[in-house]
């Protein structure tokens, strides 16, 4: 496949592109240069949308895709058109391939597709009923499909930078082997697998003679198609998962760190303003304590010392009455006296020593109301009982005196008011340092990683049943007919069959893929340049495994490689791939730098990028591919060199010739 022209209308920053990107044999190269934002970008999509279309379906999707430059709102739509030529079945044709993009009347995008191969015109419209443009729309995709799938564009059709985030989180031997299935075509044949299964199984029902076991076999069958849809559901959810995860993986990091950092932060404020509060809290108990204590002096102050000063004078006095309430009996309580009084007249009673009847209520009254008299009357007796009161409590309570503690406050608040005034100061300073960003995204990527996690153990859970279930098909008994069935003989033979053309495709092709590698990775690995005695595919696609080894026999670790190391090990393999792969695209890489260093852009400039492919287009900064220093060691291998410039008043960018000013000759 060769893309000779790309076309674009209004598309985004393109108000006319017309750009031809023909190679020549012995020249192959494409190069296109822009500053950031100048458009390179959009050029890149230009392409990839004119293959494969737009997804937009809404209005607003297609004003954002719409150049804002373009005034004339009668006729508004986007345009891509693009020249292609392609070999399939060993024949070559050219292509033309336009889609425009409109909004319809009920404000929804309708899609215009026309294809022509070789004066073949193949043309549909969203718009239209599916039955009336499936067959045109079905022949577009397979045309296209049959010079490069939208699956492997991807792999051809590339940004470097993006392509090295996904060598991230040790994923680099999983990212080899969908290549090598994809790019191979080795998913063709699990394709064919499958379906020869399926045949398999629908033939084996109808070997059944006894209706019950016809049920239960196509009851299991059932349940296999639904196990196996549902693990393949999930492989596909985990792909999706680990490409997510892989792309955000530093943005979570540098989120994280920012986060926790933050959330350090707010637990100083908080800190500090807890203290400052307490301070207040603090303040405000010491005013009204000291408000309470002036309000009250003479309590505070005056009855603590006259009851420190009188202690044991009153001591005495208290003393003494007590002794004379024991003498006369004032001691006792009513209900004592009562009990005395009662147990006494009844002794009295018993031993017939009382003739008539008494009250014994007027008696009690008596006992406890008739005045005690002692020999001699002493002063304390004068005391009443509030004075005796008064003077119990004047000892007995607890008088504190609260100046002290009040004179302790004091000072410990005037040490604390400079602090408050310091945290103040420090709150002010920690909250600017505070970015408040949106940390949601971290909850997010943490959903996503237990999402591919949880994913995992459903999977494991489903593939353990899958083989409970293949177990059951193989313990059924069916019944052998007399007359032989070559057909299903056969049938029951492709599934393995396919499985092993994958395998045998595996090893015919391996041994050459290793070859190669080994010899570009020599080559354009810097960290392991010349030192690389071999890589090793796996020789099984279900346990597939890629490693590389020293010149001292040790195998090369690839997850201690750095993200520009790993992305050079793809782009290599990306090249052997290209060169004995069913598929002869062309390959387009934006950002072509990725993360390279100085020394490995040295390498892929002399002896990568002019090897690469029939044709390799450049997507290239000035940074990158350095005008005064890059452009001399590529300008041989250059057949044709663009400059896009974007015109921020006009809102539009255009190409012009050569890169950066330096014509190419």
């Amino acid at each position: 496949m060769i893309i000779k022209r790309i076309k674009a209308y209004n598309f985004k920053t393109y108000l006319n592109l017309d750009m031809d990107l023909e190679p020549a044999p012995d020249k192959p190269i494409i190069l296109i240069g822009g500053q950031n934002g100048g458009g390179k970008s959009t050029l890149f999509e230009s392409i990839y949308g004119a293959l494969y279309g737009l997804n937009i379906s809404k209005s607003y999707e297609f004003d954002l895709l719409f150049n804002n430059g373009n005034k004339d709102f009668l006729d508004k739509q986007i345009t891509l058109e693009i020249h292609f030529s392609g070999e399939v079945l060993n024949k070559l044709y050219n292509y033309v391939l336009t889609r425009i993009y409109k909004i319809g009347q009920a404000g929804e995008v309708i899609e215009n597709v026309k294809l022509n191969m070789d004066g073949n015109i193949f043309n549909y419209n969203s718009s239209e009923p599916h039955k009336i443009r499936q067959k045109a729309e079905s022949d577009v995709n397979k045309i296209i499909r049959a010079n490069l799938p939208k699956e492997l564009s991807k792999y051809f059709l590339f940004d470097a930078m993006e392509s090295g985030a996904l060598l991230k989180d040790d994923q680099l031997a999983k990212v080899i082997k969908e290549n090598i299935e994809n790019v191979m075509g080795f998913n063709k044949y699990n394709q064919l697998a499958k379906s020869a299964d399926d045949v398999y199984q629908n033939m084996t029902v109808q070997k059944f003679k006894a209706e019950k076991d016809k049920k239960e076999y196509i009851k299991i069958i059932t349940n296999k198609k639904n196990v196996s849809n549902e693990i393949e559901s999930k492989q596909n959810i985990i792909a999706n998962l680990e490409t997510y995860l892989s792309n955000k993986k530093d943005t979570y990091n540098e989120l994280k760190s920012g986060f926790n950092q933050e959330e350090s932060l707010k637990e100083k404020i908080a800190k500090l303003r807890s203290d400052n509060e307490s301070y207040k809290k603090s303040q405000s108990i010491y005013k009204t304590r000291l408000e309470s204590f002036v309000k009250e002096l003479e309590l505070n102050i005056g009855l603590p010392m006259l009851a420190l000063t009188f202690k044991n004078q009153i001591s005495e006095i208290l003393d003494k009455i007590k002794e004379i309430e024991i003498k006369t009996g004032k001691f006792l309580s009513k209900e004592t006296t009562e009990k005395i009084v009662i147990d006494t007249i009844s002794y009295l009673k018993d031993n017939d020593l009382i003739i008539n009847e008494i009250d014994i209520s007027k008696i009690i009254d008596f006992v406890i109301n008739q005045p005690k008299r002692i020999n001699n009357i002493s002063d304390v007796e004068l005391y009443d009982n509030n004075e005796v009161m008064a003077m119990n409590k004047l000892v007995n309570s607890q008088h504190n005196n609260q100046f002290p503690y009040l004179a302790l406050s004091q000072i410990e608040l005037n040490n604390s008011f400079n602090s408050i005034k310091k945290n103040k100061n420090l709150i002010d300073e920690l909250s600017k340092q505070i970015s408040f960003n949106d940390y949601s995204m971290i909850q997010e990527y943490d959903r996503f990683q237990n999402n591919l996690n949880e994913t995992k153990i459903i999977i494991k859970t489903l593939n353990e049943e899958l083989k409970k279930i293949e177990k059951e098909l193989a313990q059924f008994d069916i019944n052998e007919e007399t007359e032989p069935d070559p057909i299903y003989d056969l049938v029951k033979k492709l599934n393995p069959y396919f499985i092993e053309c994958i395998q045998q495709l595996l090893l015919n092709k391996k041994k050459k893929l290793e070859e190669t590698l080994v010899k570009d990775l020599n080559i354009n690995l810097i960290p392991y340049k010349d030192v690389i005695s071999k890589v090793e595919f796996g020789s099984n696609m279900k346990d597939f495994t890629f490693k590389m080894y020293h010149n001292t026999g040790n195998e090369i670790s690839l997850n201690l490689l750095n993200t520009a190391s790993k992305q050079m090990v793809v782009q290599c393999l990306l090249k052997a791939l290209h060169k004995y792969g069913d598929y002869n695209p062309p390959v387009m890489i934006d950002t072509v730098m990725g993360v390279l260093d100085e020394q490995s852009r040295e390498t892929v400039l002399k002896n990568y990028f002019p090897q690469l492919s029939h044709q390799t287009i450049l997507l290239s900064s000035d940074s990158e591919i350095r005008v005064n220093k890059d452009l001399e060691k590529l300008k041989v291998f250059i057949n044709r060199a663009y400059t896009v410039k974007r015109d921020i008043l006009l809102q539009k960018s255009e190409v012009f010739d050569g890169y950066f000013g330096k014509e190419i000759i």
